[in-house]
């Protein structure tokens, strides 16, 4: 049974081409306020002779030794993951020279050719940052799933035959250009003769090639369960091309590409081009495996290409972006003039880390309530505060390339109930959930049961969803060994606790409607605050659960959280 369709339409052409209007002066505020990202963490104003941060920090008289790095810019939290053939800062000036020249072609060309110059111009960057041969494996991946899913589409053929021969290039050992051209070109004869045969065989489905697709989708969680089990057994640890890894940190956009096809909602003779601009954007360059679900899958981004005025949708970028810097920016330093104060004015130790606090708690420091809520609460906010910075830069490369995409954040200190805490922080992230755990088993389990079914739903995307294809990957993709597999693993209380949380949050509005809206100008406005502070601090409390340390305990961690809520003695 298809699952039930809870999203828009996408844009008409008639209004394609309305929201496609060109207004020049647009490239100005985002040529500026990509210099602006280039003087705050590139080496561009030492080269340009004007003063850097370091000077402007000095020259105004002030000490921030959160916000300025070893070399006089900015510390960096927008990063180019796995990559060693330029210095971190030359790398974040090549990612954003491509992403600006990726908003002219985006901005200028016509309909036809915005997304194929999206992607070329992902691969022109992609390549020179990693390295063709990176580039080439990961196109090379993304094109085995394109031809498992889509055998019907045009001129399959060529392209199994041009993947046949990438692949085997990729293989070869150095045995010189000339044998190297010759088992290539052979290789792409071969592939493209026997996929001709296949194709038909792959069009019709069935168990086997449902099995075969489900294998491809999930070849990131295959990878991570055999080489941990393989380092564990031998001690020996693989190590993957770069460009496997790019596509590995794609996994969830794939699971949902997968959703969405499974759903009838992709077209089965897809365009090769329409597939890989679903997947490659120099949007994505930038901290591979911060928020690796934005974007979603094929529909997601079909219903927000030019949803709304290129203009409109680019200032709207180049205004996430002023945002992103002020989060990124001002988080550790705020975070420390946040402790200071409070250490001054209530005598309250304050941890910056929660793993400083289950450090100090393992050592046996005396630490008390308030020490545990504060430490808990800072470290959150913090890390909101640097994710957000992150997710807010990526959504705004997104719409500044003309996508109406949604941001990851949404105003979390609003949150009165941890289930519009969840939403509001965590929008795609939830959305990958929902997709692909929490429809399935809303739609299949107990349907005469509303009660049981929202719970246990909740429960497998929460909990077994978020936990094992929400946190391994990230945890282990470059880390493929037993105890980095483990160690995710033995943070499940937390998911436990958050699935909970959620769950009886859904159970109480479900049972009780709400009457009033939260912060509504009224005589209850002070009890939303509360909730809002519970809300967060229960968030906030549980994570002591995901940052186990060596020594660590369950026992350890769960008396750590009742001294937090004064139960401990």
């Amino acid at each position: 049974m298809a699952r039930a369709r809870l999203r828009g339409r996408a844009p008409s052409a008639e209004r394609l081409r309305e929201h496609d209007r060109h207004r020049p002066w647009v490239v100005l505020p985002v040529l500026a306020a990509l210099l602006v990202y280039c003087w705050c963490y590139t080496h561009l104003a030492q080269w340009l002779g004007v003063p850097t941060p370091q000077d402007v920090v000095d020259g105004l008289g002030l000490a921030l030794p959160e916000v300025i790095d070893q070399d006089g810019d900015i510390d960096a939290k927008l990063r180019v993951s796995h990559t060693r053939l330029f210095g971190s800062d030359d790398e974040r000036l090549i990612g954003f020279a491509a992403l600006f020249a990726c908003f002219l072609s985006a901005y200028f060309l016509p309909l036809r050719h915005k997304k194929p110059a999206i992607v070329a111009w992902f691969f022109a960057a992609f390549a020179v940052l990693y390295g063709p041969r990176t580039a080439l494996t990961l196109l090379t991946a993304h094109l085995t799933i394109y031809l498992l899913f889509h055998p019907t589409a045009p001129r399959t053929a060529a392209i199994a035959g041009a993947w046949a021969g990438l692949l085997t290039y990729l293989s070869l050992g150095d045995i010189g250009a000339a044998p190297a051209a010759a088992w290539t070109a052979l290789a792409a004869t071969a592939g493209a003769s026997l996929y001709a045969r296949l194709a038909a065989v792959l069009a019709a489905g069935g168990r086997a090639v449902a099995a075969l697709r489900t294998g491809a989708i999930q070849a990131c969680m295959i990878t991570i369960l055999v080489a941990s089990a393989h380092e564990g057994l031998t001690g020996q640890t693989w190590t993957l091309p770069v460009g496997l890894v790019a596509w590995f940190y794609q996994w969830a956009r794939l699971m949902v590409y997968r959703a969405d096809y499974t759903d009838g909602e992709v077209p089965r003779d897809l365009a090769l081009g329409e597939y890989l601009a679903v997947f490659l954007s120099p949007a994505g360059l930038f901290n591979l495996a911060y928020a690796p679900y934005l974007g979603q899958g094929y529909v997601y981004l079909r219903e927000r290409h030019l949803a709304a005025d290129k203009s409109a949708l680019a200032l709207s970028g180049v205004r996430l972006w002023c945002l992103a810097l002020v989060y990124m920016v001002l988080a550790e330093q705020a975070t420390q003039w946040f402790i200071a104060a409070t250490q001054r004015i209530l005598g309250v130790e304050v941890h910056a880390y929660t793993s400083e606090l289950v450090r100090a708690h393992l050592r046996g420091d005396p630490i008390s309530a308030p020490t545990v809520l504060l430490s808990t609460l800072v470290d959150q906010a913090r890390i909101f505060l640097i994710y957000g910075g992150v997710t807010h830069f990526r959504v705004g490369a997104w719409r500044v390339l003309g996508y109406a995409m949604d941001t990851q954040y949404d105003r979390p200190w609003l949150a009165t109930n941890l289930a519009a805490l969840w939403g509001r922080f965590a929008f795609h992230f939830r959305e990958f959930l929902v997709r692909v755990f929490y429809y399935p088993v809303f739609f299949t389990c107990f349907r005469r049961r509303p009660v049981a079914r929202l719970v246990c739903a909740t429960m497998v995307a929460t909990v077994l969803g978020n936990l094992v294809w929400g946190h391994v990957p990230p945890a282990t993709i470059s880390h493929l060994k037993w105890s980095s597999f483990t160690r995710i693993l033995s943070t499940w209380p937390y998911f436990l606790l958050l699935g909970l949380g959620i769950s009886l949050t859904q159970v109480w509005l479900l049972r009780r409607p709400r009457a009033r809206k939260p912060w509504t100008l009224d005589r209850r406005l002070p009890l939303d605050l509360l909730c809002a502070y519970a809300t967060f601090q229960y968030f906030s409390l549980i994570h002591i659960y995901i940052r186990p340390q060596p020594g660590g305990s369950l026992a350890a961690s769960t008396r750590l959280l009742l001294t937090g809520l004064g139960l401990e003695r």
